[in-house]
């Protein structure tokens, strides 16, 4: 890594880490001043962020199964996302202290239980869990040691999966031999499945079961969508940020730009397509147990949400990414693909938040606590960008024989 393009990265991880640092502070008084809020706004805070990291490790094992020029242009940032899973299960912590502490005044509704005394869950108070059939009949998957023993093993699988890819990626890197690269496409084959199943069991666990009468099996495809969007978007940016420097100015071009912008204009089309769905399933079955998740989302002040998730995360996006110019050019694309990361925010706002709030009303912390989680992930992802090598010959001879490919 030549040293301008290190001065770059490091000028954008302090500024990243001073923004978390800061945000981190505002949130410990916050934690303080209303605790009940600052879970809240932590929890959606924590999904956000998660989105990266999930991201990076099933694009990482989807390139690995199908090849493309846009993985290998996009290797070394993926690479690092998936290093940052460590991050995330640290981060995870303040939501598993939630979930086995109760508000301080839990002890006045020990005898009814009816009306509910949780930080999150409706499922972690047993006295509303014993008072409620539907509670207590999901209680053997509802509880909190399955909850925390099923995310610790997401995390273990997750991070064995990257890891054991980024070894393989690493030995190919120092060897060439294509052993290794086989290696990663072996563990990425099955890794893909197991991931989306681990995936899936993760979005039911932490959003889903908001709200423990609700269900969807479409909840889990969504938030994966959802979050290869956001890394593809955010590899779009990334290069942007790199094209003008070595090693990346030889191929972050025009065609690198358009075949990224391509497949975020895929993901843009399935996200519509798995959430529209899911809303179309369940207006048309019309079940007691189902639409009310929707009717507070539609019959309320949040419906504006809903009409700028439609409108700024499907709509425009879908209609600027069918111009071939668009897709081409750096100053065009980036300002769509950060239009884009703004509306996944937005996006896990809309799915999180009303599960606590019947009508739109922002809090502060549901400002600064993603602000702050992004600030840390962005510096811990610059931090492990740096320390490994940004390229390889073998990486740099694949990338021109794809180029070359592209061409003929």
């Amino acid at each position: 890594m030549n040293n301008e393009l290190r001065s770059k990265l490091d000028r954008i991880q302090r500024t990243a880490l001073v923004v978390g640092v800061i945000g981190a502070v505002l949130l410990a008084w916050g934690f303080t001043a209303d605790r009940q809020q600052f879970y809240r706004s932590y929890l959606y805070a924590f999904t956000c962020v998660a989105m990266f990291g999930l991201g990076s490790l099933v694009l990482t094992m989807i390139h690995y199964l199908t090849g493309g020029f846009w993985g290998l242009a996009m290797r070394r940032q993926l690479q690092a996302g998936i290093r940052t899973l460590p991050l995330l299960a640290v981060l995870f912590i303040p939501i598993a202290i939630a979930v086995v502490t109760h508000p301080e005044h839990a002890a006045e509704h020990a005898e009814g239980g009816h009306e509910g005394v949780f930080w999150l869950y409706q499922w972690t108070d047993s006295a509303l869990v014993a008072h409620d059939h539907v509670l207590h009949h999901k209680a053997p998957w509802l509880n909190v040691n399955a909850f925390l023993g099923r995310t610790i093993l997401y995390f273990v699988i997750w991070i064995a999966l990257g890891f054991s890819i980024l070894r393989a990626a690493a030995k190919y890197d120092e060897t060439g031999d294509p052993a290794y690269a086989k290696r990663a496409r072996y563990i990425s084959g099955p890794g893909v499945l197991i991931f989306a199943l681990t995936g899936t069991g993760a979005a039911f666990d932490w959003m889903m079961s908001l709200d423990p009468k609700w269900y969807s099996t479409m909840y889990g495809v969504i938030y994966m969508v959802g979050s290869a969007l956001a890394v593809m978007a955010f590899g779009i940016v990334f290069a942007s940020w790199v094209k003008d420097h070595e090693p990346f100015r030889g191929y972050v071009k025009g065609n690198m730009f358009h075949d990224l912008a391509t497949l975020m204009f895929a993901m843009i089309m399935l996200w519509g397509y798995t959430s529209f769905s899911q809303g179309l399933i369940i207006w048309s079955g019309n079940l007691a147990e189902e639409t009310p998740w929707y009717l507070v989302r539609t019959e309320t002040t949040w419906q504006f949400v809903l009409i700028a998730l439609a409108v700024f995360h499907f709509a425009v996006p879908f209609f600027l990414l069918l111009m071939r110019r668009i897709k081409r050019d750096s100053s065009y694309v980036v300002p769509v693909a950060l239009l884009l990361l703004f509306m996944r925010y937005v996006d896990m706002y809309w799915q999180v938040i009303p599960v606590f709030r019947e009508h739109l009303a922002p809090a502060w912390m549901d400002f600064v606590a993603p602000i702050a989680l992004s600030g840390l992930w962005l510096a811990y992802f610059m931090s492990r960008l740096k320390a490994n090598p940004v390229t390889s010959p073998y990486q740099e001879a694949a990338i021109h024989s794809a180029l070359e490919h592209a061409h003929h």
